[in-house]
């Protein structure tokens, strides 16, 4: 039997396992936004004049370039505004001291550090005229300092643009972690720069983070760095991984992208490190400083056609979205994500992984037609035709009946007895195959069997025959003749059906009544 050790280590491993399906992760897609993923780096340009009034005033004019800050961002605008943090393009540090000591220690020969420190000498003239150096400028200064920031942007593109695009500082804010917006001032001018998708608030349910960084300028070999973090309690500021982020601030991930798992959007921007508290700045925030400077987030065509492709991309259907990523390229042919992509979907399409390329299953039932006409509107129009049909069935029948009486009896017109336009006798009636004639001893007597035989008989005798039977027709019929023994075996029934459609006949009919067809007498 297992030891309770043994059965709290096992719960402990199933645990474990368990533990990336309970990841409240979702299956958002981070290459929505990474496209938009940018490196700033910032520096300062110091043009400064030393003044020596000793004896004969001296002047003498040096320039410096400072490095400030360097960070990540991303880009809101097709046309190249870009966000990040305060402290990104605002150093906590002033260059203008640093420049200082470079020119102090270069005109005077005297040792001082180029640093960002103020220092003292020895010597009392020298120690009160580099203090008059410092900024900020005074009457008195023996300095006179020019400052001027440069900020380039090093947008995610493959090949990378050599040595970025230059920008400008739109606004800043009073804090290093506040947004501070910038614009291309060079290279957004096609409004086709990949952006991200802002989201407007770090909305309460927002727990699951990614931080999007740029550990140096990016390219294909160096794509953004995508690391998880939560926020404690789910959307508050405060981060759980605290040592975690301050690690990767530490690295240049101030100013990176909050992107929320769930929906895919960039939340917020981080900003921090370097001796400063790691502090969450969300997106609302974010949005108040794009007023401030006058402009707004927006998508472009390219981000437009990308999502499109990613939707066929993400549902594996690789063959469709071989072309949906040819077009972005054929828009933005740096386009890093989409070039990477498309490599894949290639390599994959008309494969077993392509989606699309699977048969379809068939359904175990043909799905039933559903129509929005009433079901007694059917029944309607169904009684309508079978009336018509049945009408049509008599119409044919009858003329087809008019036609064998209008042959068997000259006197009448269509098969219409002459002059009152009524039916032949019932012997005719419809349908004809319904008669039967029975040959016996009481159809013997009838006239239309035994009228010949009476009449020869009379005439014989001397007795004028009977000239005009019931219903005033002659028998037998004009141009006919009947056979030498026209009468069948006694008790016995004569039945006749048609050789064409095998329907009974009436007697005496020279035509099927139903088809039409000749009678073989």
């Amino acid at each position: 039997m297992p030891s309770l050790h043994s059965l709290a280590a096992g719960l402990g491993a199933l645990a474990a396992l368990a533990a990336p399906m309970l990841h409240p992760h979702p299956s958002g897609s981070t290459d929505r936004v990474t496209p938009g993923a940018v490196r700033v780096e910032s520096s300062s340009h110091v043009r400064i004049t030393l003044l020596d009034d000793r004896g004969v005033i001296k002047q003498m004019v040096r320039e410096y370039d400072v490095d400030l800050a360097k960070g990540s961002g991303f880009t809101v605008s097709p046309d190249g505004v870009v966000v990040t943090a305060t402290q990104v393009v605002q150093a906590g540090e002033d260059p203008r001291v640093y420049a200082a000591n470079r020119i102090f220690a270069e005109y005077f020969k005297v040792r001082i550090p180029a640093d960002f420190k103020r220092h003292s000498l020895d010597d009392p003239d020298l120690d009160r005229r580099l203090r008059a150096c410092y900024p900020p400028q005074r009457t008195d200064s023996t300095c006179i300092a020019e400052v001027t920031t440069n900020v380039t942007v090093y947008p995610y593109l493959d090949p990378p643009p050599p040595g970025g695009l230059p920008a400008q500082i739109l606004t800043t804010g009073a804090s290093p972690a506040s947004p501070a917006v910038l614009k291309v001032t060079k290279g957004g001018e096609k409004q086709s720069l990949p952006t991200v998708p802002l989201g407007t608030t770090l909305g309460a349910q927002v727990e699951s983070l990614d931080v999007m960084t740029l550990t140096g300028k990016p390219s294909a070999k160096l794509p953004p760095k995508l690391d998880t973090a939560h926020l404690d309690p789910p959307g508050s500021r405060s981060v759980k991984e605290r040592d975690k982020v301050l690690k990767l601030l530490n690295s240049g991930a101030a100013g990176a992208a909050l992107i929320d798992d769930y929906k895919s959007e960039v939340v917020g921007l981080v900003a921090g490190g370097g001796g400063q508290p790691l502090t969450v700045t969300s997106a609302d925030e974010i949005r108040t400083a794009l007023v401030a400077a006058g402009v707004a987030p927006r998508r472009g065509p390219v981000d437009v056609v990308y999502e499109n492709a990613l939707a066929s991309y993400h549902n594996k259907l690789y063959t469709a979205a071989v072309p949906a990523l040819q077009q972005v390229l054929n828009l933005r042919p740096d386009h890093a994500v989409a070039a990477d992509h498309l490599r894949v979907a290639r390599s994959k399409a008309g494969t077993a992984e392509d989606a699309g390329a699977k048969p379809a299953a068939s359904p175990a039932a043909a799905p039933r037609s559903t129509s929005s006409v009433p079901a007694y509107v059917w029944v309607a129009g169904g009684v309508v035709v079978l009336a018509l049909l049945a009408a049509g069935v008599v119409l044919l029948r009858r003329r087809s009946a008019g036609g064998a009486d209008g042959q068997a009896s000259p006197g009448t017109a269509g098969g219409l007895a002459a002059g009152d336009g009524s039916y032949p006798p019932a012997e005719n009636s419809w349908p004809p195959y319904a008669v039967t004639r029975a040959f016996g001893a009481e159809a013997a007597r009838s006239g239309e069997v035994a009228g010949p035989a009476r009449h020869a008989g009379a005439e014989a005798a001397g007795v004028p025959g009977d000239p005009s039977p019931p219903g005033g027709r002659s028998y037998p019929p004009a141009g006919r003749s009947h056979p030498a023994d026209p009468s069948p075996p006694r008790g016995q029934a004569q039945i006749k059906f048609c050789t064409q459609c095998g329907m009974r006949l009436g007697q005496g009919h020279r035509f099927c009544g139903y088809c039409g067809n000749p009678v073989d007498l």
